[in-house]
């Protein structure tokens, strides 16, 4: 692997929240903190979505290093019911704001993706993501890794992303059931 993929800790939020600050993490990604965002997850309860996220098992927050700086930090869900067993989801990727555009993020989603059983230590074929409309640089990362658009949220603000696109009709149909009227299918932008 081109990266070293770590368990998040407080030992980097000196460095991290220095990217709070940044318009588009707080538009895109998170308001507050990525330690705040952190501790939103390890509270949610079986109240929301019906399952329990559990830290490092249906729950991981990686920091992602190159060298000994942080290249980005990623919230990933394993999704451990039905229809979608072991369906990984992201949300968010959050690129260090020195590293944007320089193709960190289509890299870091590609190693996700072909190491996954490495990273978090659960195997996974079907990765699905979240992003905003306007998150062009979220948007590219995906279609470079071969996502594929499923649809939008029925607000127009929120975009549902697949891989691989063998899988786009069962998730179109899980988004429709599981969200009704808000899920519209979309093949473009």
């Amino acid at each position: 692997m081109i990266f070293k993929w770590v368990d998040y800790c407080e030992k980097y939020d000196e460095e991290l929240d220095t990217w709070t600050g940044d318009a588009d993490i707080q538009r895109f990604a998170i308001d507050d903190s990525i330690k705040e965002e952190h501790e939103y997850y390890m509270k949610i309860s079986d109240d929301y979505d019906g399952h329990d996220y559990k830290l490092n098992e249906t729950y991981f927050c990686k920091v992602v290093l190159d060298g000994d700086i942080i290249a980005a930090v990623l919230f990933i869900i394993r999704k451990d019911y039905s229809p979608f067993c072991n369906m990984i989801t992201i949300n968010p990727i959050i690129v260090n704001p020195k590293y944007r555009n320089k193709g960190y993020g289509t890299k870091i989603i590609g190693e996700l993706i072909n190491n996954i059983s490495e990273i978090i230590g659960y195997d996974s074929n079907i990765f699905a993501a979240d992003s905003y409309t306007e998150n062009k640089a979220s948007i590219r990362t995906f279609e470079k890794n071969g996502f594929a658009l499923a649809g939008i949220h029925a607000g127009g603000d929120f975009t549902y992303w697949i891989y691989p696109t063998s899988e786009l009709e069962n998730y179109r149909k899980y988004c429709a059931d599981s969200m009704g009227n808000d899920f519209v299918v979309l093949s473009t932008l």
